[in-house]
């Protein structure tokens, strides 16, 4: 295993595609903020929307980290294409919650239950995706590059998620519905993970002495600068594009490249076996949902 890399600066070389090569980076993820509506008209600031894209302009150049051995590269990629999707499927998970009727009746909430369990389960697959790696290549490339931006970098920083569990908190599914299993199940692979990639248990924002309660604007930029998360003004259809295309990524990447990690649980082993299948579910999807503010 090589020698950490946590300084290093990616830089932009050759013209390979986003996905053909594992040492390339994909392009910035541009979304509005997780409390901004997407865009209409020609206000898109997406240069790869199909509605507003300028044909003449050049394709750019994907950006490369320092090589470092083929499993380290492999999983570096999917930790950053996994999260640009993850964070796709928590922009989608507003748009459904915030378009949603009156979930205090039970009847106008069945629908959207239903598409929230299966973004959750598309946003497990992400999880078992991302975190594929060895648990020396997380250590080594992944842990360290985080550390190296903020030595209390945590996921707790990302803004979409944040919004989503505010929003998530006052939709009630019914104690027995799929919606239910989908969260819970969601905690056991996010455990399962964090078990295996970081054994002694202790993630850097507490070896850090940091709180989840203490989340500043600061910290949730540098989590936006770290995964490559531009905030812009995006239109609808730009946001489909960008979510099918890295979509695409990850399951051209699994077709040829399963993961395949023994989690020591049935039900995570079983899951992980076919994550093909809450991932194509997200394809049809990955429209938003008409936007209905509730008042």
């Amino acid at each position: 295993m090589s020698a950490p890399v946590a300084e290093a600066r990616p830089s932009a070389v050759g013209t390979t595609a986003p996905g053909s090569d594992p040492f390339a980076e994909p392009a910035p993820l541009r979304l509005p903020a997780p409390d901004v509506p997407f865009t209409e008209g020609e206000g898109c600031a997406d240069p790869t929307c199909p509605a507003h894209a300028d044909p003449g302009r050049p394709p750019v150049a994907p950006r490369r980290w320092p090589e470092v051995d083929r499993d380290s590269a492999i999983g570096w990629y999917r930790w950053l294409v996994g999260h640009h999707v993850a964070v796709c499927v928590w922009r989608l998970l507003r748009e459904h919650l915030t378009a949603a009727p009156d979930t205090r009746n039970p009847a106008d909430a069945v629908g959207t239950s239903a598409v929230v369990a299966d973004l959750y389960d598309a946003y497990s697959a992400l999880l078992l995706y991302s975190g594929s790696c060895s648990p020396e290549t997380y250590a080594e490339v992944i842990r360290s590059r985080m550390k190296a931006r903020h030595p209390a970098f945590s996921g707790t920083w990302a803004r979409d998620y944040e919004h989503v569990t505010s929003l998530l908190a006052a939709f009630r599914p019914s104690a027995d519905d799929r919606l239910r299993h989908a969260l819970r199940f969601n905690r056991v692979v996010h455990m399962g993970i964090g078990r295996r990639l970081v054994p002694e248990g202790r993630s850097l924002l507490r070896e850090a002495g940091g709180h989840v309660e203490d989340v500043t604007d600061a910290d949730r930029d540098r989590f936006d600068e770290f995964f490559l998360i531009d905030r812009a003004a995006v239109c609808a259809r730009g946001f489909e594009g960008q979510t099918t295309g890295r979509l695409d990524l990850v399951l051209t990447d699994l077709a040829g490249r399963p993961a395949d990690v023994d989690y020591g649980d049935d039900r995570v082993n079983a899951f992980q076996g076919d994550l093909a299948a809450p991932l194509e579910r997200l394809r049809d999807l990955a429209r938003p949902a008409p936007r209905r503010d509730r008042p």
